[in-house]
């Protein structure tokens, strides 16, 4: 993989590819937490709920790519659970906001421990040069899904 990075057009072009395909499989990988009885979706929807801030259901159904009744059902099983708490939006009545609890918020940082459990062991099996390598990935990583984020589209 890594000679094609160096090289300059085609080059990043199969690095962003690389890098959505990889980072896309890893997520899903270490988040297959045993006895979540929850999908990644809705720890995504948690998850996004912690950082953004209270969202409409339509929000948070295109922002997943779910059709909105099956959001509306997450959502219901979600509060059932108390990590999500709705109420009316301030700028219209008629619709309602969801907002993550600091219930939700605990559950959430339980299961990305949960994660970082099952990714630990492999890390531990790297060098320091690998696993500090790692971490300026992360933070790279980072940067770009700032950078991602402030520009939509």
């Amino acid at each position: 993989m890594s000679e094609r990075f160096s090289e300059n057009g085609s080059g990043v072009d199969a690095l962003a590819l690389d890098l959505t395909r990889v980072t896309g499989r890893f997520a899903r990988v270490a988040g297959r937490v045993a006895g979540g009885g929850f999908s990644l979706i809705a720890w995504r929807v948690l998850a996004e709920l912690e950082q953004a801030g209270p969202m409409r259901v339509s929000a948070l159904a295109h922002q997943q790519h779910v059709a909105q009744p099956s959001m509306t059902g997450l959502v219901q099983r979600l509060e059932g659970e108390g990590w999500v708490s709705r109420a009316p939006d301030p700028a219209d009545g008629r619709a309602t906001l969801v907002s993550v609890t600091p219930a939700g918020v605990e559950a959430l940082e339980e299961y990305r421990a949960a994660a970082a459990a099952r990714v630990r062991p492999h890390l531990d099996a790297l060098s320091d040069f690998d696993r500090a390598t790692l971490a300026r990935a992360a933070e790279l990583m980072q940067q770009i899904g700032d950078g991602i984020d402030a520009r939509p589209g």
